[in-house]
């Protein structure tokens, strides 16, 4: 349970971080509380200047992620976490750094990288070594309405475990996996997400 707990908190402090440094320029800027009062229509397109998005995507990494992104303009900062349950039930946190390019009316780009770690839900934190988790996204979004996307792109997957793992594999998909060292591993594969952008 103190897993799910310390995910919980991680992503509230995103949110609530980003939430109180921009809060006061939301409702004045185009598409705000405020503008829209005032009779301006909110914008359409992917990622909006200056607001606080989540996104809840599946993948073949966990079924069920989220991500707390936040920033300006072209560019976002993001906190994610994930949860794979099941016989060997995991999570994940981590954060990334990416950049938003709006294609159409309602058609937009997101490219990001990733980087975080993967954890046991029984024992997190414990045992003889650890990993590291990097990815790199590509998403393919569409606007269904003006606070609401749909989805979709590919990725690519490096996993680094040093020390006893507590996994053999983060992922059902075939990895190339090396061994720089007798007590090191890396696997790397492309991989795939499906999700929602709020």
């Amino acid at each position: 349970m103190k897993s799910f707990v310390l995910l919980a908190l991680w992503l509230w402090a995103g949110a609530a971080a980003a939430e109180s440094r921009l809060a006061h320029r939301l409702s004045l800027e185009a598409g705000g509380p405020l503008a829209q009062a005032a009779g301006e229509e909110a914008p359409t397109r992917g990622l909006r200047k200056g607001k606080v998005h989540a996104e809840f995507w599946a993948s073949d990494i966990q079924l069920v992620n989220m991500a707390v992104k936040f920033g300006g303009g072209p560019f976002y900062f993001a906190l994610m976490a994930g949860i794979a349950p099941g016989h060997d039930s995991r999570f994940s946190f981590g954060a990334g750094l990416g950049g938003h390019l709006t294609l159409a009316q309602r058609l937009w780009v997101d490219l990001d990288v990733t980087g975080g770690a993967v954890q046991p839900v029984q024992k997190p934190l414990e045992g003889d070594g650890g990993n590291v988790l990097g990815q790199a996204r590509l998403m393919l979004g569409f606007q269904v309405l003006p606070r609401l996307a749909v989805f979709a792109g590919p990725t690519y997957n490096a996993w680094f475990v040093w020390g006893q793992p507590d996994f053999d594999s983060i992922t059902r998909l075939s990895v190339q996996e090396t061994h720089p060292e007798p007590d090191q591993r890396l696997q790397h594969w492309p991989g795939f997400q499906l999700g929602l952008h709020i």
